[in-house]
């Protein structure tokens, strides 16, 4: 006992605290409550503001929906009022002074006084009056609320409305269909505006278009309104993205005077006000969206597009022609949610807010709705903060409850165990085992059948070593003698004047002998356990493979010629591989014996003749090759020779299509024009008749001999071509061209001179002719006067000079610029038909071998210059 007693005494002391299972179950319950109590209140937290999220959103859509529906009925309204205007233009259209009094009355209706700034009417060139470039109808409100006429616009020196952003997409809306263009400042009223533009159509003619002007302050001032009883803002934007309505103040009630702010754009905002740099970023991405939808599902063409935002801004352009394909299509018809962003702080409310971006049909646009979000975040936190507290009082009484049952169920019962075993107690462990019937008194029965199990070893290990003991004085014996024989092999391999090595199976050297790593240069301790592939390049190494392996399934030893690399160049040695086997009689080890043979010389002689004989062999291969090239060298070119004329057919075949096109339209139109004739004609024998008035006879006489002059005109040109070669008198025929031509000619404006050899007689086709000088004429009179020049002159010089024909066409028109005429005379030498020019030159080319040239200068004129052999 007392033996027993000073063992334990000496044993060392209990776990200390920080390292018990009291402890480590206390911290762990503890980190899993902390855990589960912030979980459930960040879940908790996460949801509430989700649900204040779509309550928020579902908020400012219906805001959004109450503001957009007002500005609908404003926009539906100013629509309304596009549409009377154009309707009373197009019925007024030669009666100025009827229109003059029935526009004004149009904005004298009550309702629409709120936001309209003014409005009229802006026809096309020679529409409402043929004598008039411009004769627009505009009147606008004075400080005075007054309406006054303004007839600026219609002064030479002031720039032409023709071309102002809210005029030309007009051209590409239907009737009744509304164009709201971008906002600016009235050039001559002063005044921040945007303008609703309408087409009018009349016989499937654009003749200008109606436009009513909206007061940008008398919008902001409505959109507050709105606004009132909401506790946010409004901002709205044109579809450039320029400000139309903005709070700059607190003072939400208080009108906007300065005409600079309500100009700039969203994104200059941004940059000034960096909180609304993500809604800048959302209306970037919805804009790209809408322009990537409308380039999708194209309605006009890319030319057109060009066409009509050739004046526009760079970064205006996009938008614009976007903006015209989509009204085409007619898809969006009700207002769009673009977006949701929100503010951590609004910089006018200083509160996080909720902003929603509207998308309104026909005006297209972006309404953003802002609301404060701040109070329901508060009613959120303050919900979370009572929950948390009864969950962490409910979550500590339960890890006071664990623990307690914890410790006394088997907690203390192992501590009691631990003790024991301390105490080398067994009996204590084996009266727990008896009365424990659960997991502790399994693992006090499994202790005790461990400790016997050890007993029992260690009687086994006694008697191991001594046997071992035993085992060990044999094996000494054993390696004196294995001393012996490796004394014998290393001087056997030390002297040897032959290369020796042995490899394992895997190929990894385990022996080698002191020549062997003298030819190698290599030493010792970098051979053994490499392989053949970490010591020689792979081609050699795989050779050296494979012959082991022949080794190794022959079983059997084989002679080899190997060339073994050394400092001194390549050696070839005469390799003899054997099977190394064990005493069961498998494979363990392949062995090798390697002897300098003298071959070196005549091997290099029938290397060096195979390299010739391959030398000789390669340069008849190259030769070969060579001609395969050029003969490829000279089928490639007759490929492209091939293309060139394809290319050239087809430029051609697109000349004459197009040639054929405009002289259908030509016939086209002279029939529709006679007919016209005809049917006037025919009224005013009717009425002469009635009347039996001498001055109507005298009228009628006159019709009757233009449309017989005219009718002489068209037998002169299109009876000619009975045949297709005759004699031509070529002066006679041009001026029955231009006689036919005259109604154009006059609607254009254009004097036309002919200059031509009265008795000048040519032979050929006469369609031909009647084709180039009709595509020539109205390509000059299509062309050549864009602006409204005072004196339009084109002279037609025909001479004759041996046997050919040289035409010159000279007008006084706009002209073209050096880098437009550089452009123009490549596609012609490139035989390209790209517009009229091109394809008359590509058709004289080819169909009369002639040569179609250019001279121009802008604002001076063109001069086109033809030749051909008669």
């Amino acid at each position: 006992m007392a033996d027993k007693s000073s063992t334990t005494e000496s044993q060392p002391p209990l776990t200390q605290w920080q390292n018990s299972l009291p402890f480590k179950f206390s911290l762990i319950q503890l980190v899993i409550a902390s855990i589960l109590i912030f979980s459930t209140a960040w879940v908790m937290l996460s949801i509430q503001n989700q649900q204040i999220t779509e309550q928020q959103a579902v908020l400012n859509q219906n805001h959004g929906q109450i503001v957009i529906a007002k500005l609908q009925e404003m926009t539906s309204q100013v629509e309304n009022l596009v549409s009377a205007i154009s309707n009373i233009a197009m019925l007024y259209r030669y009666d100025k002074p009827q229109l003059s009094k029935a526009i004004p009355a149009l904005f004298s209706i009550e309702n629409q006084k709120d936001v309209i700034s003014g409005g009229g009417v802006w026809p096309e060139p020679d529409s409402f009056n043929q004598q008039k470039f411009r004769d627009s109808l505009f009147w606008s409100h004075n400080i005075h609320n007054e309406l006054i006429a303004i007839d600026t616009y219609n002064d030479q020196a002031f720039p032409s409305y023709h071309t102002e952003e809210w005029y030309r997409p007009t051209r590409f809306f239907p009737a009744g269909r509304t164009f709201w263009s971008k906002s600016y400042v009235d050039p001559t009223t002063h005044e921040p505006m945007i303008t609703a533009s309408g087409a009018m159509w009349m016989e499937h003619q654009f003749i200008g278009a109606a436009t009513v002007d909206i007061s940008l302050g008398k919008l902001d001032i409505l959109l507050r309104n709105a606004m009132a009883d909401v506790g946010g803002y409004v901002i709205a934007l044109d579809h450039q993205n320029q400000v139309l309505a903005y709070p700059h103040s607190k003072d939400h009630n208080q009108p906007q005077t300065n005409a600079t702010q309500t100009l700039l754009t969203f994104d200059a905002l941004a940059k000034s006000t960096l909180a609304f740099a993500p809604v800048a970023s959302a209306l970037a991405n919805a804009d790209r969206t809408f322009v990537e939808q409308a380039i999708a599902q194209r309605v006009f063409t890319q030319e057109q597009m060009d066409n009509l935002t050739r004046l526009s801004k760079d970064n205006e352009r996009e938008m614009l022609a976007a903006i015209v394909n989509s009204n085409a299509l007619n898809q969006f018809t009700v207002p769009k949610l673009l977006a949701s962003i929100s503010l951590v702080t609004d910089p006018i409310l200083n509160t996080p807010s909720l902003v929603s971006i509207f998308l309104m049909p026909n005006t297209y646009w972006k309404i953003l709705v802002v609301t404060p979000i701040a109070p329901l975040q508060d009613t959120a936190m303050h919900l979370v903060e009572k929950i948390g507290i009864y969950l962490v009082s409910i979550q500590l009484l339960g890890l006071i409850l664990l623990f307690l049952l914890q410790h006394r169920l088997f907690i203390s019962p192992i501590m009691e165990m631990v003790q024991a075993l301390k105490r080398n107690d067994p009996a204590s462990i084996e009266i727990k085992a008896n009365q424990r019937h659960d997991e502790i008194g399994l693992l006090a029965k499994t202790f005790l059948s461990r400790t016997q199990q050890l007993e029992v070893a260690m009687a086994s290990l006694d008697a191991s070593n001594l046997a071992l003991e035993q085992q060990l004085q044999s094996q000494q014996l054993f390696q004196q003698e294995l001393n012996f024989h490796k004394e014998q092999l290393r001087a056997l391999l030390k002297f040897s004047p032959n290369l020796i090595y042995i490899k394992d199976l895997n190929g990894k050297y385990i022996l080698v002998n002191d020549k062997y790593c003298e030819v190698l240069g290599i030493e010792r301790r970098r051979i053994i356990g490499a392989s053949d592939f970490d010591l020689f390049h792979s081609q050699l190494a795989l050779i050296y493979q494979q012959n082991d392996q022949r080794v190794t399934h022959s079983r059997d030893a084989i002679n080899f010629e190997e060339v073994i690399p050394s400092h001194r160049g390549e050696l070839v040695y005469q390799m003899t591989k054997f099977d190394i086997k064990d005493d069961e009689d498998h494979s363990i080890a392949v062995g090798a014996i390697g002897f300098d043979i003298d071959l070196r010389k005549r091997q290099e002689l029938e290397i060096e003749k195979l390299l010739q004989t391959q030398v000789v062999s390669i340069q008849k291969q190259q030769n070969k090759t060579q001609l395969a090239n050029d003969e490829n060298a000279q089928l490639r070119q007759q490929l492209a020779l091939i293309h060139h004329e394809i290319a050239q057919q087809q430029q051609l075949n697109l000349s004459r299509l197009q040639s054929q096109k405009l002289m259908q339209n030509f016939l086209a139109d002279i029939m529709t024009q006679l007919m016209q004739e005809q049917d006037h004609l025919l009224g005013q024998i009717c009425q002469t008749q009635a009347e039996a008035n001498p001055e109507y006879q005298t009228h009628t006489i006159e019709l009757m001999a233009l449309q017989a002059d005219r009718l002489r005109h068209i037998s002169q040109l299109f009876t000619a071509h009975q045949s297709d070669i005759r004699p031509l008198h070529l002066a006679q025929f041009i001026r029955h061209l231009l006689g036919l031509l005259q109604g154009q000619l006059m609607r254009a404006n254009v004097n036309v001179s002919l200059t031509c050899d009265e008795n000048l007689i040519v032979d050929g086709s006469s369609w031909q002719y009647l084709q180039f000088f009709y595509r020539l004429i109205c390509n000059t009179l299509n062309h050549a006067f864009k602006e409204h020049n005072q004196s339009r002159e084109l002279h037609i010089n025909i001479t004759r000079q041996g046997n050919k024909l040289h035409v010159q066409l000279s007008d006084n028109g706009v002209g073209m610029t050096e880098s437009q005429l550089t452009q123009l005379r490549q596609e012609m030498a490139q035989d390209l038909c790209l517009g009229t020019l091109t394809c008359l030159s590509l058709w004289v080319k080819n169909d009369l071998n002639g040569v179609l040239s250019l001279e121009s200068e802008l604002n001076k004129g063109t001069q086109v210059v033809c030749s051909w052999p008669l």
